[in-house]
């Protein structure tokens, strides 16, 4: 196992996954504190709301931030730069989500 997430693919697959998790973590706790469920969150929220998806993907993407921590202790150089290439990328996503926002 740490053969394969000392990789590059291995930080990549893992920053997707962690993005993705952030997301279901965030939405099912805005869920639960609007007392609405997690389809509502995504359909609604997520999907349709330009003003709210910057912050969104921000949120779950900081997620990644504490893998990376975790990837920095191990001293898994080639995982941590997978997972920084997942994190960069979505740094002009969120530019764009903004600007078509017109917050930015």
């Amino acid at each position: 196992m740490r053969k394969f997430l000392d990789t590059i693919l291995g930080g990549i697959t893992t920053g997707i996954l962690g993005t993705l998790l952030g997301f279901l973590i965030l939405g099912a706790y805005w869920s639960y504190s609007n007392s609405v469920e997690l389809s509502y969150f995504i359909e609604n929220i997520a999907s349709r709301s330009l003003l709210y998806r910057d912050s969104i993907l921000t949120i779950s993407t900081l997620f990644n931030v504490g893998i990376f921590y975790v990837g920095i202790r191990a001293e898994w150089w080639r995982f941590c730069r997978g997972l920084l290439m997942v994190i960069m990328t979505t740094i002009p996503l969120i530019i764009y989500f903004q600007m078509q926002a017109g917050i930015s």
